[in-house]
């Protein structure tokens, strides 16, 4: 039995008739739906590159961290109710591979605790993909150089989540300038730049006066295969990023071939991914710094590679000070 042909008025239009809807707004939105959207179309953020002699003209000197009188404050975060278990998974091609990164058995515990510093870690968002962050100054978030896309040169947009733990999110902001000494680009981290990988984000709202931020100084070679430091971040293996993990009792060991202001170094830190740009930091009599950011790994030899130096202090008394 043949169908019945389809009435015209039962047809689904065609592409040219289409163009009847295409219009432009002609009214205000209603007051009672206005405030839906609370997130508008982000802005490009702009780029600032200091040369060697430009950063050289700041201090290396240590900046304090603050903490707020109104936030509590805790040397170990309360751990986050496991409603998953997590393995890393790494993969060669399409073979399934125990990963590179994660030294021996895996240290990360996985945490939900908005006192401070556990607070101040920063989930960055760009169109390179999601890294990891912490606030260091009044609107102002460390992370690696790269994690922010270089590739457009007056600068694509990106936004900043404070303490992303599942589903919640503490605040949200928009990146409005990035301060680099080395534009890190392409898809790995190269030896020439591996020390340099860094940038502070200056965000649209000043969340560090509202969450605090750590401090930052210069890593010294005294300090090699002590485990002083505690490391934050948002790793791609738990939950996609959407989970801050936290270690602690973590070595640097400085190279002993790199010789300039930025410095790079291994680490024991167990580590994917996503925790790229999050802080390595220990803490003081006055409180916490931050002496190195995670950058990369190395596939041949399994080993991790944060980036610090005399520079890292620099950029961010630049960014604080613009």
């Amino acid at each position: 039995m043949c169908p019945e042909p389809a009435d015209d008025a039962d047809r689904p239009l065609d592409e040219k008739s289409l163009k009847k809807f295409q219009r432009k707004a002609s009214k205000k939105i209603p007051r009672d739906v206005a405030g839906i959207e609370d997130n508008p179309e982000l802005k490009p953020y702009k780029i600032l590159v200091a040369s060697p002699q430009e950063l050289e003209k700041f201090s290396a000197e240590p900046l304090k961290s603050m903490i707020p009188e109104w936030e509590g404050v805790s040397v170990r975060p309360e751990r986050a109710i496991e409603y998953e278990k997590f393995r890393p998974e790494m993969r060669l091609g399409n073979e399934p591979v125990d990963p590179l990164v994660v030294q021996g058995t895996d240290e990360r515990r996985r945490y939900n605790d908005r006192r401070y510093p556990w607070g101040c870690i920063c989930r960055v968002v760009t169109s390179a993909g999601v890294g990891s962050g912490i606030l260091i100054g009044p609107r102002h978030v460390l992370t690696a150089s790269h994690v922010v896309n270089w590739s457009v040169p007056g600068g694509v947009n990106g936004s900043v989540e404070v303490h992303r733990a599942g589903a919640s999110v503490r605040a949200t902001s928009r990146i409005n300038r990035v301060f680099a000494f080395t534009q890190v680009t392409g898809s790995g981290v190269p030896w020439s730049q591996l020390d340099e990988d860094y940038a502070v984000l200056e965000l649209d709202d000043n969340l560090g006066n509202r969450y605090g931020w750590l401090g930052t100084r210069t890593y010294s070679s005294g300090w090699d295969g002590d485990a002083f430091w505690y490391n934050v971040g948002h790793p791609g293996d738990v939950g996609n990023t959407r989970w801050p993990t936290w270690q602690r009792s973590k070595w640097l060991d400085e190279h002993a071939w790199d010789f300039g202001s930025g410095r790079s170094m291994d680490t024991d830190a167990d580590l994917n991914p996503g925790n790229s740009g999050g802080p390595m930091f220990a803490w003081w009599s006055d409180g916490p710094y931050v002496v190195a950011v995670v950058s990369a790994h190395s596939v041949s030899s399994g080993e991790n590679y944060c980036a610090g130096g005399r520079d890292l202090p620099r950029l961010v008394r630049w960014a604080q000070s613009s």
